[in-house]
């Protein structure tokens, strides 16, 4: 494909100047409207990984104050209240503790069996489930609820233990509490998780504009 010669290429930056020059005489503003289509499109930044995973959701409508009465000012104001709110959602907080402890339980029991598997899908599900049922402050009751199973089931693990037919070399009490401060430490954090997913997810269920965009999904 031959290149274009200088004279023609000089004929064609008159033309564009005289249509320019028409543009202009008639009022109307010439953009740089060639160039910015030649341009690449300005790109938005990609937005968090964990915004991604947990866009933003509204709170829940018609849901009062949960610190309505709440009247403490001192210095450990954030524990107060969060100890304040946990008898207020004895279902979230003790329901699902024990719900939690009765199925981890099975978990031990029937370890490796399609009942465990279950068992321990229940239990986690038990977590969720606080921080669904606990509006006030999801991760709170997860952690709640995480923290009442653990301290109902520590006693079975122990007993479970002590009753085990003797190891070689022999369990010393120092390794059982440890096992039972790490495994504790974790299944809080897990309940936490838990209890904040459970409650991000009733907003977004919740959200009109999830469920128009859910709507339309469907339709198509």
């Amino acid at each position: 494909m031959s290149k274009k010669s200088a004279a023609q290429q000089d004929a064609e930056r008159r033309a564009e100047a005289r249509r320019r020059a028409r543009l202009q005489a008639q009022g109307r503003v010439v953009e740089a409207e060639e160039e910015e289509g030649d341009a690449e499109p300005d790109r938005r930044p990609a937005p968090p990984l964990l915004q991604r995973l947990f866009p933003p959701a509204a709170p829940l409508a018609g849901k009062p104050d949960p610190f309505i009465g709440f009247n403490y000012t001192g210095r450990f104001r954030p524990v107060v209240a969060n100890l304040w709110l946990i008898p207020r959602n004895l279902f979230a907080s003790v329901g699902m503790g024990l719900l939690w402890t009765a199925t981890y339980i099975m978990v031990d029991q029937y370890a490796g069996t399609a009942i465990g598997s279950i068992a321990s899908f229940v239990s986690f599900g038990a977590l969720v489930a606080a921080g669904w049922i606990g509006w006030q402050r999801p991760w709170l009751f997860g952690l709640a609820a995480a923290t009442i199973g653990y301290l109902i089931y520590t006693p079975y693990f122990i007993y479970s233990v002590a009753s085990a037919p003797a190891a070689t070399p022999p369990v010393t009490a120092s390794q059982v509490a440890l096992v039972l401060l790490t495994n504790g430490l974790v299944q809080v954090g897990i309940g936490a998780l838990a209890g904040f997913y459970g409650g991000y997810l009733r907003r977004r269920l919740a959200d009109p504009a999830t469920r128009q965009a859910a709507a339309s999904r469907r339709r198509r």
